[in-house]
């Protein structure tokens, strides 16, 4: 190998080295609320039963008797979200909200979470999402949403490979979210 190639994995070493530290604040140690009292807790994309757990436990302890939940009629593979939109239990005594924002984005959820509060009048909300979304989703939501916001990490595991993908894909969504205006 000659010392071009060399030169050239060292500075692809030091460029990945230089991504991951970048990143880690924003996608792998962004800082997360703890469920407290809130008017609604809002389950975001997409609605998996780690997310689904973190909301039923919110209501059980009275945080709150509201949930929302971010959810395309046509997923199958989230039961728990589609058991609390169907009413069943063990969500059949709280108030679930159930409806796939338009357009269906990080965009569309703080929109639609935005027209819920001035239906309700709520004044505070808890979003519950997954750890390299939930700076992105508190970006959206406090353009749209003026009260009292807690961001709630559902604390999914996840793979190497997943850690890699999410790295790409919220750094491009955050591009996208710069320049995106308003609500």
């Amino acid at each position: 190998m000659s010392k071009a190639w060399v030169r050239r994995f060292a500075w692809l070493g030091v460029l990945v080295i230089a991504v991951a530290a970048a990143g880690w604040p924003l996608y792998v140690s962004p800082g997360s609320d703890q469920p407290a009292a809130t008017d609604v807790a809002y389950v975001i994309g997409p609605p998996t039963d780690a997310r689904m757990e973190m909301a039923l436990a919110m209501l059980e302890e009275g945080h709150t008797s509201t949930l929302m939940v971010s959810l395309d009629p046509a997923a199958t593979e989230y039961s728990l979200a589609q058991a609390a939109c169907a009413g069943g239990t063990p969500f059949s005594e709280y108030t679930v909200l159930c409806d796939r924002p338009e357009p269906f984005t990080t965009r569309g959820e703080a929109e639609w979470l935005a027209s819920e509060v001035a239906e309700h009048d709520w004044t505070s909300a808890a979003v519950i999402t997954f750890t390299p979304h939930l700076k992105r989703a508190e970006l959206y939501v406090e353009r749209c949403f003026g009260g009292d916001l807690a961001m709630i990490d559902s604390d999914e595991p996840l793979t190497p490979w997943y850690w890699a993908y999410q790295y790409a894909y919220q750094t491009g969504a955050f591009v996208k979210a710069g320049l995106a205006l308003g609500c």
